[in-house]
């Protein structure tokens, strides 16, 4: 909503990676997340760059919901599954059964139907979105070696690679958004765009804190259910965003375009579907744990706290 009317969406993502940064703090003494350290070599070598990949992916997905409506945005965003089998089969060299290869097709179908019938579309947008959820995926594998190595916390890495990211991206945010906005307060508008004012300031803050809330529910959650309830949530959720965003904004579509989004989203359930056979997990209830406020991180976790953008 913020993006509908004030045209900044680097100071969107600092603001999200700030917010971020600050609430996550609170959330992991609810949590009760135990102090993790790492070396000096170790922060720069692994953290640093994931923080920049953060940034940019980030910075990249607010350009695209800039661009384009908010439920074209997360029809793209369900080829998420698609990089995530090409980073772990390109970097980590792990192979894949058939089963979850063929479980992509109705994402590459619903992403290309509604791409094609998208009657906002703009090639910005979709490339922007594109490149963030390409970044995501390669992030995931990131994190994943991370956990690997340090038995860090999902929350512990929330925080520390926003304020790492929020650090990269101040120096551009300043020598664009923060240009623009000081030009626009000292001298006025000369584009007749919406200017910054208390309501932009309200609903940046609304949004960290919405996004705080998420975080906080969705790890409880995570540790109660497997991966494959968590993915029936995730997919009721990203149908809901779609409606609720076509209601509100009321973008034209037509049904083939319904279809094409509602077919790459229900294609990622399907491919979490495909991935929890192949793991040979529990199908919806995790076994109760006294202890489970303070259960190491999973690949949820990870994808999750870490992934979630715009």
């Amino acid at each position: 909503m913020t993006l509908q009317v004030y045209a900044y969406p680097l100071t969107v993502t600092l603001s999200s990676l700030v917010n971020n940064a600050i609430y996550t703090i609170p959330l992991a003494k609810i949590m009760k997340v135990k102090y993790s350290t790492v070396t000096r070599p170790y922060l720069l070598k692994t953290l640093l760059p994931i923080a920049g990949f953060k940034a940019i992916a980030l910075a990249s997905a607010f350009f695209g919901l800039w661009k384009v409506p908010v439920s074209y945005a997360q029809t793209v965003k369900a080829t998420l599954p698609i990089f995530t089998v090409l980073a772990s089969r390109c970097l980590k060299h792990e192979p894949q059964r058939p089963a979850v290869y063929l479980s992509l097709l109705p994402i590459v179908a619903g992403v290309i139907i509604a791409s094609f019938t998208e009657m906002s579309f703009n090639l910005a947008g979709l490339l922007s979105s594109l490149f963030s959820t390409f970044l995501h995926s390669f992030i995931n594998v990131l994190i994943k070696k991370v956990f690997d190595d340090t038995q860090m916390h999902p929350i512990t890495l929330l925080c520390v690679s926003s304020q790492l990211a929020a650090v990269i991206l101040f120096p551009l945010w300043l020598l664009t958004d923060g240009v623009t906005l000081s030009n626009e307060l000292i001298h006025g508008l000369k584009s007749g765009e919406q200017p910054p004012d208390f309501y932009f300031i309200f609903l940046l803050f609304a949004a960290g804190f919405v996004s705080f809330i998420q975080n906080l529910c969705a790890f409880a959650l995570i540790h109660q259910l497997t991966t494959l309830s968590y993915a029936i949530t995730n997919t009721t959720k990203r149908i809901a965003v779609i409606v609720i965003s076509l209601v509100i904004f009321k973008n034209p579509v037509t049904p083939m375009n319904c279809f094409g989004m509602f077919l790459a989203v229900i294609g990622m359930f399907v491919y979490n579907r495909a991935k929890e056979n192949e793991q040979g997990s529990p199908k919806f209830l995790r076994k109760r744990d006294s202890n489970n406020l303070t259960l190491k991180s999973s690949d949820s976790d990870a994808r999750l706290l870490l992934s979630t953008t715009a």
